[in-house]
């Protein structure tokens, strides 16, 4: 499974393009950022919060979260993760929070990575999961409508449902959580991690 930090260079050829909500997003694999639904939240990868880019895409967005390692100008809030690992739950729910809050207020918002497939993609499915109480993975799939390459690395989502099961007491996201577990292939250094991740649970 590709990472965020394996697709980082990845850049648009022609012009720069966004994925309008109502677009077929065949048409639109190497765009730059993508709305979710008719919300007023988007994702996008590193490129797609570069100012000249907003620019050109018509994008004048309140806030912008930033969830890989480098903030840009554009940057309103900047909460690193570690994509294809175990984050810290703390850090985690310090982004979601962020975005939440964000959400809430007049104005769009973008949430971005590297290459908005996995980090960007967890914590906006995890934002309105929380938000609107739906499912984790009902909210992936309604991203990947209009950004297809959509990911959230195993890991991340079980960042994203120990979330869910502490902070809004999910009965469905503590369920998730322990099959997603037992099923991902975790490494020795995340064993202790993920333990009192479900001790939490």
């Amino acid at each position: 499974m590709p990472t965020d930090n394996e697709n980082s260079s990845e850049e648009p050829t022609g012009s720069i393009r966004t994925v309008p909500p109502d677009a077929d997003p065949e048409r639109f694999p190497r765009a730059l950022a993508a709305r979710i639904g008719d919300r007023n939240i988007w994702i996008a990868n590193s490129g797609g919060v570069e100012p000249a880019n907003l620019t050109t895409m018509e994008l004048d967005p309140a806030y912008v979260v930033s969830v890989n390692q480098r903030a840009t100008d554009a940057t309103t809030d900047h909460q690193p993760l570690k994509d294809g690992c175990l984050n810290d739950q703390k850090k985690f729910r310090e982004a979601v929070e962020a975005t939440r809050k964000r959400l809430q207020q007049p104005g769009t918002v973008i949430v971005n990575c590297a290459a908005g497939i996995s980090r960007s993609t967890t914590v906006t499915a995890t934002t309105i999961a929380a938000e609107e109480e739906l499912a984790f993975d009902t909210v992936v799939e309604e991203i990947k409508k209009t950004r297809p390459r959509a990911r959230p690395h195993p890991k991340l989502q079980l960042n994203a449902l120990a979330y869910l099961a502490n902070t809004e007491d999910r009965t469905d996201a503590r369920t998730h959580f322990k099959e997603l577990a037992d099923e991902t292939h975790i490494e020795r250094t995340d064993d202790t991690s993920v333990k009192k991740l479900i001790t939490t649970t």
